[in-house]
């Protein structure tokens, strides 16, 4: 199976670094460092028990379409934007594999002329190093869906999931997908501005109470999700992720952008179309904007 990753951050590095050790993956990145970097290096991923490194192929993203079975676009939702016109000329016949937070980006998607698409879902977590070494800081799966396609292709990547870096299919795309928008709400912008792991969410009766908060107005827009996802397991995720710190509170630690427009943003959109007040949300929303503001400067 020859397999293509767009996307040379934690996660991209990832996916190639473990997936190259038993198909022929090609890495698409931006930078000719970057490329340079990991054709003399390869691939690092470090663990807290081992070390391995992957050589895998690599090239910079250019116009030129690429020949691969799968191709999968792992950049963060709001870098889609810069690749829209690219993937919109990929042909139809191209199968891709979108890994993105939130649900900005699925209405998008749904309307690319491509006959085969699917999303993912991602609970590991990774921390990129440098531009050729990833920390694989939180084993986990990755959840795969189908909007519409090919199931080959599915059953293909299913196949070659290993007890180290697993897939499992859902039959359910949105749902999959609004279970892992529930998890982020209630720990990505809280851990941002509090500047804690994940498991202090828990400890802390204060920010346990934010959370309770964040789930009922998560409630309001998603009802059909009571039965699917609780606040019990939620919190156990941030307790089996005790010293874990999130991707955003990452993000603001290294003042960069994150991503709490296309995690947050979105839902406070829905929300206005639909007459709900989110004070919580809000809230937590303004607040991580406004580090963002500081960071860059004001």
């Amino acid at each position: 199976m020859n397999i293509g990753v767009i996307g040379g951050g934690a996660i991209g590095l990832l996916l190639s670094g473990y997936l190259g050790r038993n198909l022929d993956v090609t890495l698409i990145v931006r930078r000719l460092e970057q490329r340079e970097e990991i054709e003399h290096k390869g691939i690092t991923i470090h663990t807290s028990e081992s070390s391995i490194s992957t050589s895998v192929n690599v090239r910079q993203l250019t116009g030129h379409s690429l020949d691969v079975d799968l191709l999968v676009i792992a950049v963060k939702e709001y870098d889609l934007a810069s690749l829209k016109e690219w993937i919109e000329t990929l042909h139809p016949s191209q199968p891709l594999l979108f890994l993105q937070n939130g649900i900005g980006h699925l209405d998008w998607v749904k309307d690319l002329p491509h006959h085969t698409l699917l999303v993912g879902s991602i609970e590991h977590g990774a921390f990129k190093v440098s531009d050729h070494t990833v920390e694989h800081r939180g084993k986990g799966k990755i959840n795969v869906s189908i909007i519409r396609g090919d199931y080959k292709i599915l059953e293909e990547l299913l196949s070659n999931s290993t007890e180290t870096f697993p897939f499992y299919y859902c039959d359910d795309y949105e749902e999959m997908l609004l279970k892992k928008l529930f998890i982020n709400v209630l720990i990505n912008p809280l851990t941002a501005i509090t500047r804690v792991p994940n498991g202090e969410l828990v400890n802390n009766t204060y920010f346990h109470d934010i959370q309770l908060s964040l789930y009922k107005e998560m409630l309001i827009l998603f009802p059909n999700m009571k039965d699917i996802i609780s606040l019990e397991e939620i919190q156990e995720i941030c307790i089996t992720t005790f010293h874990n710190r999130s991707s955003m509170l990452k993000d603001i630690e290294s003042s960069k952008v994150t991503e709490i427009e296309t995690i947050v943003g979105v839902l406070l959109q829905k929300a206005t179309e639909e007459n709900h007040f989110l004070p919580t949300m809000n809230v937590l929303y303004m607040l991580v904007k406004g580090i963002e503001f500081e960071a860059q400067g004001g």
